[in-house]
């Protein structure tokens, strides 16, 4: 049936139709042709039951005259002659026994087989004139069906075989009306819809028929299907259009990133450049003999070029992470250090604003943590200078807690805590984008917060860490980071404040703002010394006189340089021109140190003056230095600067493979004196040239260990000289030299671009001695 289907063209939908109603038909011609049999077969039943009640009518007065006679054979003779009927194959006569002794019975015909019918009928001698009827008998008649049901079944075949014929016939004929009037619209309908496209949509869909007179639903789902191809037509064109408008906007979109990729690369290159003079000269001039308040302008100087370098780098790392390609450096380091320098930073801003710029530690912290201190001392940098940014008075803590340990990893939260104007709750959202204006509410405008907590984000998600932010206007704003870093194995041998002289004293504390006293508090708590705190001078003196009486005077009082109800110099003079507290050593803690603060409080009477922000390093040696000078009866008086420094011994100068031959290609002059300079302290042999031609006759002349090239300068460039470096190497069979690319451009495109121009190395500018140290030493086993 199927393949009959497929020759006359029937989709398979259609055929399946079809099928269905040939197999319903088929189904009803049973069910009919069944229901017609069993009709038939009931007639039939009843016909032989009433054939053998005519023929029991018949011949039953007969028989009962001839038993009333006994006329016994004409009974039998009758009874042969029944069977002459066709519907009857047994007859039985039994007697009553008033008319014969016996009970006779006379028979005739065979007993049938299978389905009969059998029916009994009373012999009665009806003589009403001389007596009452008498029952003579019974006859009994006996037909057989099974021949009835051979030509019913007979019948019921050639029925069957006529149905189906008229079926067939009646389905194939359906066929071909639903294939003239529906399925061959309905195949159009499909293909039409099949080949939809731009070009095919403009055409309309018509199906080949004559328009009817009145709707029907072929002629709606026609209309349906053309206004739905215009609607098409419509969209896709608009589609086309917007495509073709967004590849213009992609195309403009990277062209402005390729633009702005070019001038970060450019803003780079010249910032570099003078940037490295200013860290250059600034590292030699720490290897000077130096005062200590040089010594630590010096430093700051130190910290805040790197940091400015590194504020460069975050301009290249914005581009960066859009594209994906921002990878953190995981090297050891101490957090208490990066927290440090983080301090010397930004103390000054501090200072500037009158803020106190607290640092408060966990002494849990491990010395030791993998990770990348310059990523995460930005986040923290980012965090602290908008704190500053928005802090008018009160403090700026940053604090460290170790939430626990796991694996080898701990888990920290590193906050920063403000007493700013703070943020509203609907405006949290929107500190994170770059350059938002906030604090519409207050009387102010405040800058947004540019583009730092926008990077503070990006780089603790890909720390996998989490970045977050509690605030209440008009009380403060505190940012948190929550992540988790390998602990690293400690190799360095660290020497541990010395704190003997510090177990058992007594320490007063002065302090009015609560944060503060807290934290030295804590401090203190650390070792074993008795504290007491109070908040004035007033309370001070009180404690002081108390502590006299009971003959346990205090060791000594760390005061606050400033106490509200005294100045803190004239509370110094007060305490120093007791006698009862002659013994008792003073340390002032200062939360904004000015020029010339430590020698005032000194000529005040007080014995060691310390800034607040350096008490995590600092306050534990300048009380063990006190009390060991109390007990030698001997009054020094200490700052930060007098503390005896515990530093790792100074890494030799020289390379592990002697004095190295370098030749040095950088046509700006105070940089090539600068990184002279640097080489030669580094014990290098060094020859300059101010461009690719000028290198170019050293190095045919000159054998060198390593040349460090600049990429960037004029008539032939760092990429040209090298070139023809490699060609001059090739044709007379030199050793290649190892050629470093130093340049200020540190875009990913330069570093490969000094690749292909067959550089070795590629260092970005500023450099400083230890950068050049390790380019050296990985060249050094191939210079011995």
């Amino acid at each position: 049936m199927t393949g009959l289907f497929k020759r006359l063209g029937v989709r398979p939908l259609a055929a399946r139709l079809l099928a269905y109603v040939l197999l319903f038909s088929v189904v009803l011609s049973l069910a009919a042709t069944g229901f017609q049999l069993i009709g038939e077969y009931e007639r039939r039943n009843q016909e032989l039951e009433w054939s053998q009640q005519k023929a029991a009518n018949l011949v039953s007065g007969s028989i009962s005259n001839n038993i009333w006679l006994m006329n016994y054979s004409e009974v039998a003779n009758t009874l042969d002659d029944m069977l002459g009927l066709p519907s009857l194959q047994f007859v039985q006569v039994e007697i009553a026994q008033a008319y014969m002794d016996s009970g006779d019975v006379f028979t005739s015909g065979t007993q049938p087989e299978g389905r009969v019918i059998t029916q009994s009928f009373p012999l009665v001698f009806d003589r009403s004139s001389v007596n009452e009827p008498q029952t003579m008998g019974t006859l009994t008649l006996v037909s057989s069906v099974e021949q009835v049901y051979s030509e019913m079944m007979g019948q019921a075949l050639r029925t069957l075989l006529y149905q189906s014929f008229i079926v067939m016939l009646g389905t194939l004929g359906l066929l071909v009306i639903v294939r003239l009037t529906l399925s061959r619209h309905l195949e159009t309908m499909a293909d039409y819809a099949a080949r939809l496209n731009l070009d095919a949509l403009i055409d309309p869909l018509r199906l080949q028929r004559k328009p009817p007179r009145t709707p029907d639903e072929l002629s709606e789902l026609e209309q349906a299907l053309n206004t739905m191809r215009k609607q098409l037509l419509e969209d896709t064109r608009s589609l086309r259009q917007t495509t073709l408008q967004s590849q213009g906007e992609r195309d403009e979109a990277v062209r402005a990133n390729h633009a702005k990729n070019q001038f970060l690369a450019n803003v780079s290159h010249e910032l570099r450049i003078p940037l490295q003079s200013v860290l250059g000269y600034a590292s030699l001039l720490s290897d000077t003999r130096l005062e200590p308040d040089q010594r630590e302008y010096v430093q700051t100087l130190l910290n805040a070029s790197e940091s400015l370098s590194a504020i460069i780098n975050d301009l290249l790392d914005i581009s960066s992470m859009e594209a994906g390609k921002l990878i953190l450096d995981e090297i050891p380091f101490d957090l208490r250090e990066t927290l440090n320098d983080l301090v010397h930073m930004l103390g000054s801003r501090a200072r500037e604003k009158g803020l106190a710029l607290e640092l408060r530690i966990d002494e849990n912290l491990p010395y030791a943590l993998r990770g990348d201190p310059v990523r995460l001392r930005q986040i923290l940098l980012n965090l602290t200078s908008n704190a500053i940014k928005f802090t008018d008075s009160g403090h700026v803590l940053i604090s460290i807690e170790v939430l626990g340990r796991r694996n080898g990893d701990v888990r920290l939260r590193l906050a920063v805590e403000d007493t700013g104007v703070g943020i509203n709750e609907e405006d949290i959202p929107l500190v994170y984008e770059p350059y938002v204006q906030l604090g519409q509410r207050f009387q102010r405008q405040l800058p947004g917060a540019g583009l730092g907590l926008a990077i503070c984000r990006q780089l603790v998600s890909l720390m996998n860490g989490t970045l977050d932010v509690e605030s209440r206007p008009g009380e403060g704003t505190t940012f948190w980071v929550e992540l988790a870093l390998p602990v690293a194995p400690d190799n360095a041998t660290r020497i541990r404040p010395d704190t003997r002289m510090i177990r058992g004293k007594r320490v007063l504390v002065v302090d009015s703002y609560e944060l503060s006293r807290k934290i030295t508090l804590e401090m203190l708590s650390r070792h074993e010394v008795d504290i007491e705190a109070v908040r004035s001078a007033g309370e001070a003196l009180t404690a002081l006189r108390q502590a006299a009486d009971n003959q346990q005077d205090f060791d000594a009082v760390i005061l606050d340089g400033f106490v509200p109800d005294m100045d803190s110099d004239l509370l110094c003079r007060q305490i120093r021109s007791n006698p009862s507290w002659a013994t008792t050593r003073l340390l002032i803690l200062s939360s904004n140190p000015q020029r010339g603060d430590a020698e005032h409080f000194r000529q005040a009477g007080a014995d060691a003056f310390l800034s607040k922000s350096l008490r995590e390093s600092c306050l534990t040696p300048i009380l063990h230095q006190l009390f060991l000078d109390a007990t030698r009866n001997e009054r020094n008086f200490l700052t930060r600067f007098s503390l005896p420094t515990v530093m790792n011994s100074q890494r030799k100068q020289e390379l592990p493979c002697g004095r190295m031959s370098v030749l040095l290609v950088e046509d700006n002059p105070v940089n090539r004196t600068l990184t002279r300079r640097l080489l030669e302290k580094l014990g290098c042999d060094v020859m300059t040239a101010n461009d690719g031609e000028a290198a170019g006759s050293l190095w045919q002349w000159h054998p060198f260990d390593v040349i460090l090239m600049d990429c960037i300068m004029p008539r032939v460039d760092g990429f040209e000289a090298t070139r023809r470096l490699r060609e001059w190497e090739r044709q007379e069979g030199r050793r290649p030299v190892p050629v470093v690319a130093l340049t200020a451009s540190a875009m990913e495109e330069d570093e490969e671009r000094c690749r292909r121009a067959g550089m070795n190395s590629f260092v970005a500018k500023p450099v400083n001695i230890e950068m050049l140290r390790a380019v050296l030493e990985q060249y050094c086993r191939v210079a011995s």
